[in-house]
């Protein structure tokens, strides 16, 4: 099991008072490669987002190992509000108000995994799926979405120290089982669109076989 003794960690899985800039609801011909949200210019606490499915951003971001094709994944802490207990995105969170989506993802890295040295030219974003699953159980957000490249023959976990508040345990999965977990809507995993899943796979396919 990972060590826990990560300095970045937070003492909740949550704060339902921070704040998060709302986004204008995606248009039908939303393009995840091209397109970006649009600002209201207005804010509302995590807590307010959640509850009225208002739209807001957060980052993923997926850590692959090509030399063993496998993903990083994160159980998902039983104190989360959304989705608890699930199999999920290597480190992921909602980018807060006046906050750059690059220092986000450098947060949670930090506080979620103990990664605090991820440089901003190791930080491509990929695309941006608005996903609405409010109604499922999650949030409706833009998910902006990273792929870390962690190229090493050695699978241990030993190296990431977990921000237990929001993250059980993490583990090493090859990279097409994670992809049909997704596709087939494994209750164990959080979900994901169709369209999130096609663009990842492609993504994928890209950094293996480059």
């Amino acid at each position: 099991m990972a060590t826990t003794a990560n300095p970045h960690a937070l003492d909740t899985a949550q704060d339902g008072d921070e704040q998060f800039e709302l986004m204008q609801p995606p248009p039908s011909t939303f393009d995840p490669y091209k397109d970006r949200p649009i600002s209201t210019n207005t804010y509302a606490t995590r807590s307010h987002v959640h509850a009225n499915g208002l739209w807001h951003c957060s980052v993923h971001i997926w850590i692959v190992n090509p030399s063993t094709s496998k993903i990083l994944l994160q159980k998902r802490s039983m104190s989360k509000d959304t989705f608890p207990g699930r199999w999920d995105i290597s480190s992921a969170g909602h980018v807060e108000a006046n906050t750059s989506l690059i220092r986000t993802v450098q947060l949670e890295l930090a506080e979620e995994l103990g990664i605090d040295n991820v440089s901003e030219d190791e930080l491509k974003l990929s695309f941006v799926i608005p996903a609405e699953q409010a109604e499922l159980g999650g949030c409706n957000a833009y998910e902006h979405v990273y792929f870390l490249i962690r190229d090493n023959k050695d699978d241990s976990i030993d190296r990431f120290k977990l921000g237990t508040a929001e993250v059980s345990e993490v583990i090493w999965m090859p990279i097409n089982d994670v992809l049909d977990a997704l596709k087939t809507g494994d209750d164990g995993y959080a979900p994901r669109t169709y369209l999130y899943v096609h663009a990842m796979q492609s993504e994928l396919d890209r950094i293996l076989h480059k």
